[in-house]
């Protein structure tokens, strides 16, 4: 896993969960700027990584990286390919620190465009300078006779980064990238600025069309998922490592005109059945975008989701965690009177979803939830181990404590639901329901 900051790493390298992998080699860690570096040294095996030092391919997942990369803005217009050059401000008159972070937020942004040649790339890229002409050679002649022209957003930082870690395997690899982004070249048409968003960063839609026509022209293939409405795109990229020479011979100049491309890579995908057919019942079919569209609904759009519809939904995610979490109010107010099948089902597949789930935030503390649950369930041994787990994982809380007090009262051992609410009380002096409990435990 890699990250440019160590930072990220460090909390990957310490986490309680990967180190079984770090201890037997199944994983590493190393710091790797997308965009620069030409190699990367490996944590924990402290080996370097570095041009067609890998035999096998790789497999590279990009889980919102690129829309984070740098960009480079075109636009087409009366068949003309110019380019975007940005000057960036402040909204306010005056700033009384340059260095102030917080000056993000009122970025005043001004575009001028001005007109360009085909091997714009020439200088900068040289090792893919023809692959990057190839795809803006593609846009000028499919939008330079539209009257509304075109504004293309380049991803010129991810285009850098494939080629980059493409390197270390021979240029062979598979690329899997989910990202907020278009695939459709008709959502470029019109002169536009682009739209810049801020979140503590700033990131801007990727356009996975072009990152699909650079991959080709590199004698590789793509697979988009065509849904439009989705707010997460999906594309699998792979590189064969079978670059063609700058001459266009084998295909013909015609291969590189309209959908001419898209039949190209569907051409080349057909060696590879089993990896499309993954890709269209794992991303096309019904794919990340759906599930949160369907969960949000769910979520949103009821005041109570019935307690089968959540296990449906969790069955869907493959139980997971974070799922759990969303609707765990809805889940522990039904649980009570469910059914004994529904129960069943609950209780068996609760294992699953705590092998699964990764702490990443300690106010999320999904241990106490699973057992809250478990108590519904008058399941109280299994109910205490997750609330020691609780304690474990995110610290000890009066009510976790409180909670556990309830669980040995319901198993008869006074004394150690007495101990607990006590413990509780040491927390929160003033928590009236384990002050409650413990004056009922001493009367008796």
């Amino acid at each position: 896993m890699t990250d440019f900051t160590w930072n990220n790493l460090k909390f990957w390298n310490d986490h309680e969960c990967f180190r079984h992998q770090f201890d037997c080699g199944q994983l590493d860690v190393a710091i790797f700027d997308a965009v620069r570096d030409e190699s990367m040294k490996l944590y924990h095996s402290n080996v370097t990584i570095s041009r067609n030092s890998l035999k096998n391919p790789i497999c590279i997942v990009a889980n919102y990286l690129f829309d984070t990369l740098c960009h480079d803005i075109f636009q087409i217009e009366a068949g003309k390919l110019k380019e975007g050059l940005i000057s960036v401000g402040s909204r306010s008159e005056r700033e009384l620190d340059a260095l102030d972070p917080e000056i993000i937020k009122r970025f005043d942004n001004h575009f001028k465009y001005r007109v360009i040649e085909d091997d714009y790339y020439s200088e900068s890229e040289v090792e893919d300078a023809h692959h990057l002409q190839r795809v803006l050679q593609w846009y000028r002649d499919f939008f330079g006779a539209s009257p509304d022209g075109a504004s293309i957003l380049f991803p010129i930082g991810a285009l850098r980064a494939l080629r980059r870690l493409t390197s270390f395997s021979g240029g062979r690899a598979l690329v899997l990238s989910g990202d907020k982004g278009n695939n459709n070249h008709e959502q470029f048409r019109g002169l536009a600025d682009p739209h810049v968003a801020v979140h503590g960063s700033f990131s801007v839609m990727v356009n996975y069309h072009a990152i699909g026509l650079y991959c080709t022209s590199r004698s590789g293939f793509v697979l988009h998922d065509p849904q439009e409405e989705a707010s997460l795109k999906v594309s699998a990229l792979v590189f064969t490592g079978r670059e063609e020479a700058h001459s266009s011979k084998r295909h013909g100049l015609s291969a590189w005109i309209g959908s001419e491309v898209e039949r190209l890579s569907a051409a080349r995908s057909l060696a590879f059945p089993n990896l499309c057919r993954a890709f269209s019942e794992s991303i096309a079919a019904f794919g990340p975008n759906d599930f949160f569209v369907m969960q949000k609904s769910m979520k949103e759009d009821s005041q109570r989701p019935a307690l089968k519809a959540i296990v449906a939904l969790l069955k869907l995610s493959n139980w997971d965690p974070d799922v759990f979490y969303k609707f765990r109010d809805a889940v522990l107010q039904q649980v009570p009177a469910c059914t004994t099948k529904l129960r069943n089902d609950l209780c068996r597949n609760l294992p699953c979803l705590w092998r699964q789930h990764f702490v990443l935030d300690k106010d999320k503390d999904v241990a106490f939830e699973v057992g809250r649950l478990y108590y519904g369930l008058r399941m109280y041994q299994k109910a205490i181990q997750f609330y020691q787990t609780s304690i474990q994982c995110s610290g000890e809380h009066h009510v976790t404590f409180h909670n556990m007090g309830l669980c040995y009262y319901s198993l008869s051992q006074n004394q150690l639901a007495l101990d607990h609410f006590s413990q509780a009380l040491l927390l929160k002096t003033d928590y009236v329901k384990a002050r409650a409990w413990q004056q009922k435990l001493l009367r008796e």
